[in-house]
């Protein structure tokens, strides 16, 4: 599994696929104060949109130039819309 879910933080780790998508909701629907530490080498478009639809406290960098230039600063904006 590449969805780790801590007492305060959900780490994502490896390949996260499509199929963890409902865990990261799932986990942030049960802890939505934790933060989430991305350490993964790929994340799944399903994954960025779960994250940019709930804006949970994001640390560590994205794993391409496109997520980290334009979805990162989008899940940081907590006072605007999704």
């Amino acid at each position: 599994m590449t969805v780790i879910v801590g007492e305060r933080e959900i780490r994502l780790t490896g390949r996260c696929g499509v199929d963890e998508a409902e865990a990261l909701l799932s986990a942030l629907s049960i802890a939505p104060q934790s933060r989430v530490v991305l350490a993964a080498e790929h994340v799944h478009t399903a994954l960025w949109q779960v994250l940019v639809a709930l804006r949970p406290t994001v640390i560590g960098g994205a794993p391409d130039r496109f997520s980290a230039d334009y979805i990162l600063p989008l899940i940081a904006q907590k006072d605007a819309l999704p």
